[in-house]
């Protein structure tokens, strides 16, 4: 019988199983699905670091207008927050600040006016069809009176320099702010500036007018042709003007968080203007309140005719409610976005087509869920938080927005969570 021996492996052998390791071709899947995994992770943690900011931003909005309302209701003085424009985007804001009511306004004299919208010395009440304020209510009786005039260094024997250009041009003098006349003993009234630098034919110089939004308590007893409504020996009054409010003594601006804005722009139920045949800008923003915007020139047929104010104002009662003209806008909306976001709308909307073209905007922001400048990304890509204010209670709640079936934005309802109450995924 043969016995065949069993012989271990010889030495070369065992160094050849222990050196063999793995292909280069192994090698390269580890690593190809190594950098995957980080990728996957680290655009994971950006999306949730990047919405955490976002979330973060709206719960600083929220608490600094809680703060200004409880500040107003134990100091029993108007107190509020002024949201100030990013110095490199003004149509987005960056940063709050408290603020307080100032000292009234009572330097110089005025005088009461029949309305006189061309101010071509023929009273609008008088028949002037070329007047532009022709029309119901100030048309409506001959003894009306609405306009008061300032003066900036006219020679008057009734009258002194009222300074309501320096205020207008530093922006302190706007639309809603309250008048008293006479100063101490008359009716308070609410301004409106549309005529105060309209062209002056008598002396070259915008004429200081403002138009009051209630008419004058008392009638013009001059002759109905007379611009002049009253003719007494001393017919100029003191007044007594409500300006903008301040920062609060010792209070520095905060930051929101780095890349994260309030959109103004995109306050707004139709903010690209497609509820329309034509696309309308001037859409943008119609949940803020409208002192937060001046007219200006635009730069073009789709750029809007507005922009927004240093101003930006919210002002809280001792009682809690929002004061001032801001009150009538009973919900204002802030749109809480990604700064990134901001930039895409500032490309989308500046691009438009043929000038020749009905629809002046771009094809592919028109489509839903693109944008002109990124057309293979979903639109507005980063979180977006909606902080609302119901200026009547002074209640602040924070809520994301409304969304379709698919996830994409649904602008026209996009408020719909904070206007109702419902709460999302349910």
């Amino acid at each position: 019988m043969l016995i065949q021996r069993c012989h271990p492996p010889t030495a070369h052998r065992l160094h050849w199983r222990a050196a063999r390791g793995f292909t280069l071709i192994e090698l390269l899947v580890v690593v190809l699905i190594t950098l995957v995994l980080t990728a996957i992770t680290v655009s994971v943690i950006n999306i949730s670091i990047n919405g955490d900011k976002v979330r973060s931003g709206a719960r600083q909005i929220q608490s600094y207008l809680e703060g200004a309302r409880d500040r107003a209701i134990f100091a029993k003085e108007p107190r509020g927050v002024r949201f100030l424009l990013d110095p490199t985007d003004p149509r987005t804001v960056s940063s709050l600040v408290y603020i307080a009511p100032t000292d009234p306004w009572t330097e110089g004299t005025v005088l009461l006016e029949r309305p006189d919208g061309d101010n071509d010395g023929n009273p609008a009440n008088n028949g002037d069809t070329g007047d532009s304020l022709n029309i119901a209510p100030y048309n409506d009786s001959a003894d009306a009176v609405w306009v008061l005039r300032g003066f900036d260094g006219d020679t008057n024997t009734y009258t002194r320099d009222t300074g309501w250009k320096g205020l207008y041009d530093r922006g302190v003098l706007r639309d809603g702010a309250r008048i008293q006349i006479p100063y101490g003993t008359g009716a308070w009234y609410t301004i409106d500036t549309r005529l105060f630098s309209s062209f002056d034919p008598t002396d070259g110089d915008p004429p200081l007018r403002l138009l009051l939004q209630q008419e004058y308590r008392e009638p013009a007893d001059t002759p109905a042709t007379s611009v002049q409504a009253f003719d007494r020996a001393s017919p100029s009054l003191k007044y007594r003007l409500e300006l903008l409010p301040a920062p609060m003594p010792n209070q520095e601006p905060i930051q929101l968080p780095k890349g994260v804005v309030v959109h103004l722009d995109r306050c707004s139920n139709d903010p690209d203007g497609v509820g329309g045949l034509t696309r309308d800008p001037n859409l943008r923003g119609n949940r803020l309140p409208s002192t937060w915007r001046r007219s200006i020139t635009p730069a073009n047929a789709w750029s809007p005719s507005f922009e927004y104010t240093p101003y930006c104002d919210i002002l809280f009662s001792p009682r809690g409610s929002v004061t001032g003209f801001e009150a009538s806008s009973g919900l204002i909306h802030l749109y809480v976005a990604d700064q990134k976001d901001a930039d895409r709308d500032r490309i989308d909307w500046s691009i438009r087509r043929d000038p020749m073209d009905a629809a002046p905007w771009t094809a592919p922001e028109m489509v839903p869920g693109l944008t002109a400048s990124d057309a293979a990304e979903a639109y507005q890509r980063s979180d977006k938080v909606i902080v609302s204010l119901f200026t009547r209670t002074g209640a602040i709640t924070t809520n994301p927005i409304y969304v379709n079936a698919d996830g994409t934005d649904n602008i026209p309802e996009r408020f719909r969570y904070s206007e109702t109450g419902e709460v999302a995924g349910r």
